[in-house]
Parts: C-alpha cells; sequence; structure tokens
C-alpha cells in the first residue's frame, strides 16, 4: 500500500506524539480518504493498514470502526472496508445541514453581542492559517482549518448535542472542502476572501446577511444547489 509506505508531514488534524494507535491509525487514513489519496472504492483492509503502520489489527480494527461512524469507510466483515463516494444528493445535504446549524449558531451569538470580539478573533486566526497553507499548497490543512472555521461558528449554539453531530459530520465536510480547492487553485483565494465577509457579517451580528453570504458561499464552492 503505497500510500501508507510515504512519509508525509504532519497536519494541523493529526495527533500528537503518545496518543493510541488507534487514533493513529485513524489519522492517516482519514488523511489519505479526505485529501483523495485513498479514493472512493478503494478496498483496503485491516491486515494491509496493520502491516504497513507496524501495528497490531485491534487498533486498526478501532479505527476502522470510527471511520465507518463518520461516513469515510463502509466495512464488510472478512473482506475489508470501501472508501465511501460523494454523490451530488449527500453533498447538497451535508451542506444543507450545515446552513442551518451556522445561521442559527449566529442568531444565538447575535444574542451575546459580549462574545463576539473573542469569536471573531478565533475566525481571524483560522483565516491566516488558510492563507498560510494556500501559500504553501497544504490542501489538507487547508481544508480542515476552512472546517474548523466553520465549526468555531457552529460552536456557538452552545448545544452539545449540535456539538457531537457536527462533529461526526467533520471529515465528510473536510472531504467536501478539499475537494473544492484542489478542483481550482483559484478556489483557494476565494474561498479565503468569502470566509472575510462571514466573519465581517458575523462581527456585526448581521444574522441575515450572514444567511445569505454563506448560502452563496456553500453553493460557489460545492456546485451544490440547496434546497430554500
Amino acid at each position: 500500500m503505497i500510500f501508507f509506505q510515504e512519509s508525509r508531514p504532519a497536519t494541523a488534524g493529526s495527533p500528537a506524539a503518545g496518543t493510541s494507535a488507534a487514533d493513529r491509525v485513524y489519522s492517516r487514513v482519514s488523511d489519505g480518504i479526505i485529501s483523495g489519496a485513498l479514493p472512493a472504492s478503494s478496498l483496503i483492509t485491516e491486515g494491509e493498514v496493520a502491516e504497513a503502520l507496524s501495528v497490531s489489527r485491534t487498533p486498526v480494527r478501532e479505527a476502522f470502526l470510527t471511520l465507518q461512524a463518520h461516513g469515510l469507510l463502509t466495512l464488510f466483515p472478512k473482506k475489508g472496508a470501501v472508501v465511501t463516494a460523494v454523490n451530488d444528493e449527500e453533498t447538497a445535504e451535508l451542506l444543507q445541514v450545515r446552513v442551518m446549524l451556522e445561521t442559527t449558531a449566529v442568531t444565538r451569538l447575535g444574542e451575546r453581542p459580549q462574545d463576539i470580539p473573542a469569536a471573531d478573533a478565533q475566525l481571524q486566526d483560522l483565516i491566516r492559517v488558510q492563507l498560510d497553507a494556500a501559500g504553501t499548497g497544504d490542501l489538507l490543512t487547508f481544508a480542515r482549518a476552512d472546517h474548523r472555521f466553520h465549526t468555531r461558528i457552529v460552536d456557538e449554539t452552545r448545544n452539545r448535542v449540535i456539538d457531537d453531530m457536527y462533529t461526526r459530520l467533520g471529515p465528510r465536510l473536510e472531504r467536501l472542502i478539499h475537494r473544492a480547492a484542489s478542483r481550482d487553485p483559484r478556489n483557494l483565494d476565494r474561498l479565503v476572501a468569502e470566509h472575510r465577509v462571514l466573519a465581517g457579517h458575523l462581527h456585526a451580528g448581521d444574522t441575515r446577511s450572514y444567511e445569505t453570504a454563506l448560502r452563496q458561499h456553500v453553493e460557489d464552492g460545492h456546485h451544490a444547489q440547496l434546497a430554500p
């Protein structure tokens, strides 16, 4: 398995040294799926991954279960796991959920204006991470910073059920972002510019303008037509 044997730098989403073997396996496999190095419909097995990453099958099995829960793998007992494909319908549904949750979060944040400066400062930090990643061509870091930007906004719902749901959706959303970023290098600058616009609406507490700009951001970036 060439992908696993190649060395690669740690990404922003990679676990630090000292994390569990299952976390390390999860990181390597999810990196490959999100970046497209492991394309849709690829078949991988516990034994192959365990050998390539020098771990036992137990952490691989655990990582595979989590990857399935996050929508990146489909497991077939005694055969292996297949990387899931993303179709247009699923893309539109995932993005529709993101729009709904973000607009709810911006509304909630608007009710707590004292919290806006802290949120805005963190969004500006993430925009800078995206700019740096775009400059070096690190699309995986770019995609993860993009998703963290939107996650930071969703955090303002202050709802643990929503947080848990959005965490499970995260890898699939990162894969969509990576695909949009890799489709055309010009998308990198455009996505960052649109994040600046979104941050500006959030800073102003302008929920209506935020929702309008977010829908346009999502539809243009992912070529997805969302339901009204």
